[in-house]
């Protein structure tokens, strides 16, 4: 963990002296990214009956607007915890919001 806390601090220096280089000169672009790819996350709220509990599903697609991943998420007392979703499970969501959502990408 603290390796990762490490880099992360490392990619932060980098990505703060690239967004200065760019802001000095606009035109430039941002050698420090090798890819970018998009994305998106829904987060689905699911009925609870437990007063301050709140739990849903974050739904992840890609720009195709097929869904890549999801997991389950539990909000409590201002913590929250993340348990990804099995294989078997994630067909079930899959099966459940595929053609609940439009992604246009222009």
């Amino acid at each position: 963990m603290t390796k990762n806390v490490e880099r992360l601090q490392r990619r932060m220096e980098e990505l703060t002296e690239s967004l200065e280089k760019h802001n000095a000169n606009p035109g430039s672009g941002f050698e420090e990214v090798k890819s970018v790819e998009m994305l998106i996350k829904f987060e689905i709220y699911l009925n609870d009956a437990e007063i301050g509990i709140t739990d849903g599903i974050y739904l992840y697609m890609n720009e195709e607007g097929a869904i890549v991943n999801a997991e389950y998420f539990v909000k409590e007392d201002g913590d929250v915890t993340i348990i990804s979703f099995s294989d078997e499970q994630l067909e079930i969501i899959v099966e459940l919001f595929a053609d609940v959502f439009t992604v246009n990408v222009e």
